[in-house]
């Protein structure tokens, strides 16, 4: 890029440093959201932006075409960028010349593993009925550092998100800018020429990791499985369990001293089950990778004159003791703790265990005597303890245990384009003494 449009888009973003001032300049996201979008997740996709404009030093605007898109965002006090599409009227004459355009271009490509030509198929239907022109470009510049744009998809869109779409990817390409594709709408459908390119993909399943792959449109790297709870922003309809995580995500993970990035893995306890819970502690303490791991006790349960708490720092002294870290709460309800942990481990079936296969949450449960093998998509009977960490390294590695943060995603982009940035606020973090110590165990009282 000349140092002239690099003039231009720092006067443009208005965040030029200044004179004698060290501080970095803030990154800019430009983050498109276009009707079909808007409506399609009932609005929450704008929640997911909020969510990403508070974890990070960095500037976050919303770039639409539609009104009601524009203003729900800036009653979200979202900053916001309005971009005026104007198609100018179509005649035939316009259609048959860019028709016949087309087929001049695609005369030599045949459907693959056909000999029907591909003009044949878009000409006949689709290119003519569905053809827009931009008679001019937005008057507005894309002035940012980091683009993102839903995928546009042929079951859910409209002419006017195709065209805020099309217009923002090819000005990141054409000013060198990194891209990012947000899954919106489902991937998988057969229709795939609509797809642009992106620079990294953010996806809400395995199932459309696998489907990009598959139609080489990125590699293994280039897309990342979203957490549970950020595709959630991307669906429509709400779920009651879900809003009240994402409302106490932030205090919950404060109060427990747990950072956003630690992989942690989440034991309900029950006092009938303590020679499975030793067994499951001792084989998590055989992961060569850190983990966090919360055990939850219920404060209402006493046996004797010992609380669950007590019954678990007894019990399992050695077991603790080898492990990364271990946190022995009361506080926090098993339904919140599942949800913001990425693995579940159980001795028993019960009602955290359907909740966490809800929530979309790799369950093991192990349970002595028990059956072995999966159990629908989420949860896996594992009887022996010892097979534990085989499994879980397993599910690793092929990224089944593998949810990215939107924010990390779009650091990493922007590391890769030089463009520094800080968290917003430092996340919590074990301290150092704490984790030389090999454990790292809290308490509280009723």
């Amino acid at each position: 890029m000349s140092k002239k449009n690099r003039q231009r888009r720092a006067l443009a973003i208005g965040n030029d440093v200044k004179a004698g001032s060290s501080a970095p300049r803030r990154p800019t996201i430009m983050f498109g959201v276009g009707d079909a979008d808007y409506l399609y997740t009932e609005g929450q996709i704008l929640r997911l932006a909020a969510r990403l404009k508070a974890q990070g030093d960095w500037n976050l605007i919303i770039v639409t075409h539609d009104q009601d898109t524009l203003q729900a965002a800036k009653k979200m006090q979202l900053e916001t960028q309005w971009v005026s599409l104007d198609t100018p009227p179509l005649t035939m004459a316009d259609r048959l010349r860019a028709t016949d355009e087309m087929i001049r271009e695609t005369a030599d490509i045949d459907i693959p593993g056909s000999t029907l030509p591909l003009w044949k198929v878009l000409a006949m239907d689709d290119f003519l009925s569905s053809l827009q022109l931009f008679g001019a470009q937005p008057k507005e510049p894309l002035v940012g550092d980091i683009v993102m744009t839903p995928i546009m998809a042929v079951d859910n869109n409209t002419r006017t998100a195709c065209g805020l779409y099309t217009w923002m990817i090819s000005e990141a390409q054409r000013q060198g800018l990194p891209n990012i594709g947000l899954e919106v709408s489902p991937l998988g459908n057969k229709y795939t020429l609509s797809h642009f390119r992106a620079d990294h993909y953010a996806v809400k399943s395995e199932w459309s990791r696998q489907f990009l792959m598959r139609e080489g449109l990125a590699d293994g790297a280039g897309v990342s499985v979203l957490k549970w709870e950020e595709s959630y922003q991307l669906w429509s309809g709400k779920e009651e369990y879900t809003e009240a995580y994402l409302e106490r995500e932030t205090e919950m993970r404060a109060m427990l001293n747990i950072s956003a990035d630690e992989f942690v893995v989440l034991i309900p306890h029950h006092v009938a089950f303590l020679w499975e819970v030793r067994k499951i502690l001792a084989a998590l303490a055989a992961l060569e990778w850190p983990v966090t791991v919360v055990i939850r006790v219920d404060p209402r349960t006493v046996r004797r004159q010992y609380p669950e708490r007590d019954i678990v720092l007894q019990s399992y002294p050695k077991e603790i003791g080898r492990l990364h870290r271990v946190i022995v709460d009361e506080r926090v309800g098993v339904g919140l703790l599942l949800q913001l942990a990425d693995l579940v481990v159980s001795p028993f079936a019960g009602t955290s265990t359907e909740r966490a296969a809800l929530c979309r949450k790799p369950t093991i449960i192990c349970q002595a005597l028990s059956g072995a093998g999966p159990q629908g998509e989420f949860v896996c009977w594992e009887p022996q303890a010892d097979k534990i960490p085989g499994l879980i390294n397993r599910w690793r590695d092929q990224g089944y245990l593998a949810r990215a943060r939107l924010y990390n995603i779009l650091a990493t982009q922007l590391q890769k384009a030089s463009k520094p940035f800080v968290a917003a606020v430092p996340p919590p973090f074990a301290s150092a003494a704490s984790v030389e110590r090999g454990a790292d165990i809290f308490t509280a009282s009723v």
